[in-house]
């Protein structure tokens, strides 16, 4: 159990909370379709269990070492008259800045409102293709999870405990087959996700309390969707998160910076380092040893010998514009104590952190010294808005690993540059948690070629989306004709047969698991289409045949 003062005093707070009647709503769901399990929370934090006070972030899935350990968008802005606001969540020991549900109109958000919103609807996409398989859909024979999801004008919406939700506005997305605006499931349409599988909620920063911050409230509503593939690729250790921050108050804020916190414990929590790379507007945590734990605690919690590396990468920020992307505004640390570098206790304070500045207002320092020379200390050198900036590998380089620093518990803020949210503006911010297979990623020797792959990764998928697999357990998608496909699995050869007159005609396309295509020579005789897919990776690709109405899709693996 990491920190037991603090998990005293979260306990303490929902202790008092609870007689209040503000009580705090422990709605957890997790992204698990791939080699990551991660929880998230209705109140916006995420991959941690209020309830347990543990990490709720593992990787690989169905083990028993975390990956994070708590983390939550903090925001900040000024108002026409210069005065700030601010949101922000940790963890929870001082109250709660966000709460679930949606503004009304009064840009308020009551206790009884956040309680019926205080779902997570989860979709993956086999239901919304099973969804679609049904001539007639109805109330029986539609999926739950996209018959209740919560879109506009849905008269089926279920919230909290079954709660029936009235959506008059813009929500939860989803394909709006006839273009009226309004979400009607038993007419065919349904949940708009990215993905092999997803989670939609919604929260919002003026509700029952702001008490964490204690600042003025932005009364801005965040639409949030974690998502995930399932692709047997580099893909699967990566889960997306999308925001759109939405404001709902009467203010045009002028210099408004979102940032991600996120307190990463790599298995254990005492001997983490952090970094940052530029190119991928990533903050990493890595170990600060070759061996991930100690002698003390439970070794099955721990990465021992393999330690990965993890990453927060920032994909799509404000200010972005086609393949131009804009710097991130800020990357720093702070540590779980009251020194200046300490964690932060007032609205001015989180502001501070958002833009490079310690508790003081005093801006960062860069503390490198230079190769085989002692880091200076905090406060030492020029300024800087991005701490650690170097491959850990490269001696020339300002990271921790040169300096020697202490392993500790890290944590760290990456935030975006300033931009301007208007009244009734919105803007879109994607982020996603990249991680490395478990090799040797721990000091001496670590580097950061493997985690920059991965986040390469992410930024390709997000930027083209692989089109949705077929069913599971559905290998060809058949329209029309009788076409064999085999030998499945296949070795050097793959052989495409119809008796369909065309097919010489016919057109063949191998996809792999990103949906991209690969390059297959093949030859035409009589019936039967031979493919030489000897030069191909092992693994499992996707065949598209058609030759004219008829069209066939099936997946095969390459021994």
């Amino acid at each position: 159990m990491k920190k037991t003062y603090l998990l005293l005093q979260i306990l303490l707070v929902l202790n008092i909370a609870v007689a209040s009647a503000q009580t705090p709503f422990r709605t957890i769901d997790s992204v698990d379709i791939n080699m990551i399990n991660a929880a998230v929370l209705v109140h916006g934090d995420m991959f941690w269990d209020p309830s347990t006070q543990v990490a709720a972030c593992v990787f690989p899935k169905g083990g028993h070492t975390k990956i994070n350990f708590a983390s939550a968008l903090w925001m900040s802005g000024f108002d026409a008259g210069g005065a700030m606001h601010v949101a922000a969540q940790t963890y929870r020991q001082d109250g709660n800045d966000y709460w679930p549900g949606p503004l009304n109109a009064a840009d308020t958000l009551t206790y009884s409102t956040s309680h019926d919103w205080a779902k997570i609807w989860k979709v993956n996409r086999i239901d919304i293709q099973y969804f679609q398989s049904l001539t007639a859909p109805d109330l029986t024979n539609t999926p739950p999870a996209i018959l209740t999801w919560p879109a506009k004008g849905n008269t089926h919406a279920q919230g909290n405990g079954g709660a029936a939700l009235t959506i008059s506005g813009d929500m939860a997305p989803f394909v709006d087959i006839n273009h009226d605006g309004i979400y009607e499931p038993l007419l065919g349409e349904y949940p708009d996700i990215k993905g092999d599988q997803a989670l939609w909620w919604v929260f919002s920063d003026n509700g029952p309390t702001h008490t964490l911050s204690n600042g003025k409230p932005l009364g801005v509503e965040v639409h949030a969707m974690a998502y995930a593939y399932k692709r047997n690729t580099l893909i699967d250790n990566v889960v997306y998160f999308d925001f759109q921050i939405v404001n709902k108050s009467p203010n045009n804020y002028h210099n408004f910076r979102l940032g991600l916190w996120d307190d990463i414990d790599l298995g254990y929590y005492l001997d983490d380092y952090i970094g940052y790379d530029s190119a991928h507007r990533m903050g990493i945590t890595y170990n600060a040893t070759a061996v991930d734990g100690d002698s003390s605690s439970n070794p099955s919690i721990f990465f021992g010998a393999h330690p990965p590396i993890v990453g927060m990468t920032m994909i799509s920020l404000p200010g972005d514009f086609g393949s131009s992307y804009v710097p991130a505004g800020s990357f720093i640390y702070f540590n779980g104590d009251n020194t200046v570098i300490g964690n932060p206790s007032s609205d001015t304070q989180y502001n501070n952190y958002l833009r490079a500045q310690d508790r003081t207002g005093a801006h960062y320092t860069n503390t490198f010294a230079g190769p085989a020379v002692s880091c200076l200390s905090y406060g030492m050198g020029p300024n800087t808005n991005y701490v650690f900036t170097g491959d850990p590998s490269d001696a020339n380089a300002w990271s921790e690993c040169v300096c020697n620093n202490a392993p500790g518990d890290r944590r760290f803020v990456i935030s975006t540059n300033d931009f301007t949210l208007s009244a009734g503006s919105s803007e879109h911010v994607v982020m996603a948690m990249v991680v490395t297979d478990t090799n040797q990623h721990g000091c001496p020797g670590a580097n950061f070629n493997d985690i920059k792959i991965v986040a390469d990764t992410a930024w390709n998928v997000y930027h083209n989306p692989p089109p949705p697999l077929p069913p599971s357990g559905i290998n060809d998608i058949n329209k029309g004709g009788d076409v064999r496909i085999y030998p499945n699995p296949a070795q050097s050869l793959l052989y495409v047969e119809s008796d369909d007159l065309g097919i010489q005609q016919a057109s063949i396309t191998v996809f792999d698991l990103l949906g991209q295509t690969v390059e297959v020579p093949f030859t035409k005789s009589n019936n039967k289409i031979s493919a030489d897919v000897s030069a191909l990776p092992r693994g499992m690709y996707v065949l598209s045949y058609r030759s004219g109405e008829v069209q066939v899709r099936s997946r095969f693996t390459l021994e």
